[in-house]
């Protein structure tokens, strides 16, 4: 009976659902149970996709294949409908931390992670999006068009996407790999569907609270450097570019907020990170051939009114 109900909300809905930063706590898990307050709203409520913007457990938590296989248990169950994930730094980068134990090297987590949450079912799943397709060099990184709104992910993490705290892996082999992140993020973010009539773009870091006065990463400057302000003059060139709404979707820090960046670029902060237990509820429509999104808590349904500082 739900997957007959699912398909019928894939077809008529133009309401998706987004999360982050969870679940970190018991409070969480037992919210997202089937019989939990959030479980049981993801399940009376219209939606044609749940989103998952990164940090499925806690940073004070090990990095233990069991941890991470019981947390991709319970998001991926949480709906019917196609369930997107892309990767948090409290997955692989925060594995080699002082506090935890075991403590892993945080690229071989990066692999195991890719390979758990990647599978066959994931993108069997996902093919039910309108043009689907993901990278073929980060198969992380996906697009898919849904209310004439073209979606895209891309692996942007905490820690400056890897480039910091670097405590068990090979230093020179995880810059590199960072090097290769940010090309194949840009490469991705370049190839957006001219057509469309907005862009939603997902990550985990929030590239805006973490802004710092240093110079940009880049394969010459590797420490000591903001490892996304490439990312955010990137996303503001492509809205300047497109003309069109943009959307930039991240968790990473506490507050459930969104702000106007610039004339056509607007963010939004997930819930979650300890601070509210929640999942946001997202409504596009078009009004004089723009498109517009309506943004509430899939908790109370009230609209979002906190402005991001």
């Amino acid at each position: 009976m739900l997957s007959l109900i699912g398909l019928t909300w894939a077809l008529s809905s133009n309401t998706f659902l987004v999360m982050g930063d969870m679940p970190y706590t018991p409070i969480d898990e037992l919210n997202l149970a089937p019989e939990g307050v959030l479980g049981r709203k993801i399940n009376t409520t219209e939606h044609a996709f749940l989103l998952h913007v990164g940090d499925m457990k806690s940073g004070s938590e090990p990095c233990t294949d069991e941890r991470l296989t019981k947390n991709k248990q319970l998001l991926s169950m949480l709906t019917a409908q196609p369930f997107i994930y892309t990767p948090g730094d409290n997955e692989w980068t925060d594995c080699d931390r002082d506090n935890l134990s075991p403590r892993y090297d945080e690229l071989a987590r990066l692999a195991y992670l890719k390979g758990l949450m990647y599978d066959s079912a994931y993108f069997k799943k996902a093919q039910q999006l309108e043009k689907f397709n993901h990278q073929a060099n980060m198969v992380e990184n996906a697009r898919w068009q849904f209310a004439d709104v073209e979606f895209m992910t891309l692996h942007i993490a905490g820690t400056h996407n890897g480039r910091r705290q670097i405590l068990k892996s090979d230093k020179q082999l995880a810059y590199q790999q960072a090097d290769a992140r940010d090309a194949n993020n840009l490469q991705w973010l370049a190839q957006a569907t001219p057509t469309a009539k907005g862009y939603i773009i997902a990550f985990q870091a929030d590239i805006y609270t973490h802004q710092t006065e240093q110079p940009q990463c880049s394969a010459k400057v590797q420490q000591a450097c903001d490892g996304f302000k490439v990312y955010r003059d990137a996303l503001r060139e492509f809205a300047s570019t497109v003309k069109k709404p943009v959307l930039v979707i991240h968790g990473d820090t506490g507050p459930y907020c969104q702000q106007r960046l610039s004339n056509n670029l607007t963010r939004l902060n997930v819930p979650g990170d300890y601070m509210v237990s929640d999942i946001a509820k997202v409504t596009l429509a078009q009004q004089d051939a723009t498109v517009t999104w309506q943004i509430s808590s899939l908790r109370t349904g009230k609209p979002l009114e906190i402005q991001c500082r």
